[in-house]
């Protein structure tokens, strides 16, 4: 056997999983958090919604219903929202006199083009974006795939809508869910 002084650091093992008799396993850290299930981000503990994409934390299938079936738009910077009731339309873009409700949003946001795009809450319920034809300049997305100017796309709850390369919101409130 060699003496106490001839042993090495390098020598130790790391053991996992050993108990010994008589005393209690040791604790698990808290966990740091979930991975959303929408874009894999993880989401640290306590975050109400996840940072990639915008999804409620813990949320489950479930639709968000907001009161009076308004259709709402949350837009990620500056926390800003704006909302659509049924059998109403708005327009996105920075034109005071084109998009009076989103000019104010969308001012300061230079890859949004003046006429942008629509959003169409119908009295059904179903939320619909359209790309203004020959309007928007850099674009429009909904959930990364490019829409064709002039062709309405149907949305869903957590949508998210990109108008050009920064500015975006996510759509919450949608009542009556598209059928696969």
């Amino acid at each position: 056997m060699t003496e106490p002084s001839d042993w090495d650091d390098d020598d130790w093992q790391p053991v996992d999983g050993v108990t010994l008799p008589g005393l209690p396993p040791p604790a698990q850290p808290p966990p740091l958090g979930e991975r959303c299930p929408r874009c894999a981000t993880v989401v640290p503990a306590g975050i109400p919604r996840c940072p990639g994409c915008l999804a409620p934390s813990g949320a489950g299938s479930r639709p968000e219903r907001l009161a009076g079936g308004v259709l709402r738009l949350v837009f990620r910077a500056g926390g800003g929202h704006l909302d659509v009731p049924r059998g109403g339309e708005l327009r996105l873009g920075r034109s005071g006199d084109w998009a009076p409700e989103a000019s104010a949003l969308l001012a300061d946001e230079e890859t949004v083009s003046a006429r942008h795009a629509t959003v169409v809450h119908t009295a059904e319920g179903a939320a619909w974006v359209t790309e203004v034809e020959r309007g928007a300049t850099n674009g429009t997305r909904v959930n990364d795939r490019v829409l064709v100017p002039g062709r309405a796309v149907r949305l869903r709850n957590g949508d998210r809508i990109e108008l050009g390369p920064r500015a975006g919101f996510e759509v919450r409130g949608v009542e009556e869910e598209p059928a696969d």
